[in-house]
């Protein structure tokens, strides 16, 4: 195989390198940002079951003073009915009325014992999403911290690469390099095996002239119809 591309390929196996490399580092970003997320998820969680309370709270307070009005209402009624001097039809109408508040207000406090249920059961639920949000944020800042040693060795081995492909770069004719550059514009791999006469690249077969020199190490030959270089397994 000729020297050039050898330097090609060795430049193109750091370049693939940087890549997987540069992805592993987005994608530990990527979940340490997710991780913040969930932080934050656990926060709204334990806040919307606050929200909750609260507005339980405040329904079961107006329902419970709704009961007390609605009694106090068949109290006057029942007053009226036993101490005043009123009317026939009046005292009809005030029974009426005592018979249907009594209704109502019957309906009122199973409504008010359904929304102190809800209310013990909402108070129950928040105790515990508070009790526990404390460790689910330890152990979720403890996965960031955990990520974050890997965020920075895959920076490091990001920054190694780097330097490794500028002395692969620096080592490489400038002509060849240029042409490896403006390929890779368009292949992430611009250097591709020549394997029984196929083209490792666009997978189509080349001519017999173009085989045959690449077999015979006549310079740098590439694919006419990609336009990659090729070269020969040494395997």
């Amino acid at each position: 195989m000729l020297n050039e591309i050898q330097q090609l390929l060795s430049v193109q196996r750091a370049d693939q390198a940087l890549h997987e490399a540069s992805s592993h580092v987005d994608r530990l970003r990527a979940h340490r940002q997710q991780t913040e997320g969930r932080i934050e998820q656990e926060r709204a969680h334990v806040s919307s079951l606050a929200d909750r309370f609260r507005q339980l709270e405040v329904e079961s307070h107006a329902k419970n003073l709704e009961v007390d009005d609605l009694d106090m209402n068949i109290r006057n009624y029942q007053k009226r009915l036993d101490e005043g001097i009123i009317s026939f039809k009046e005292m009809e109408d005030l029974r009426t009325k005592i018979e249907m508040e009594k209704g109502r207000i019957n309906r009122l406090e199973d409504e008010a014992l359904e929304r102190m249920d809800s209310l013990e059961g909402a108070r129950s639920a928040l105790a515990v999403a508070r009790s526990e949000l404390g460790g689910k944020e330890d152990a979720l800042r403890a996965q960031i911290q955990d990520v974050d040693r890997q965020i920075e060795a895959a920076v490091a081995q990001v920054a190694a690469i780097t330097t490794e492909r500028a002395g692969l770069v620096a080592a490489a004719p400038p002509y060849l390099f240029a042409q490896y550059e403006a390929l890779r514009t368009k292949f992430p791999n611009p250097i591709a095996v020549l394997d029984r006469g196929t083209c490792g690249g666009c997978k189509l077969r080349v001519s017999g002239n173009t085989a045959e020199r690449v077999r015979g190490g006549m310079g740098i030959v590439t694919c006419e119809h990609c336009s990659r270089v090729l070269y020969l397994s040494s395997d």
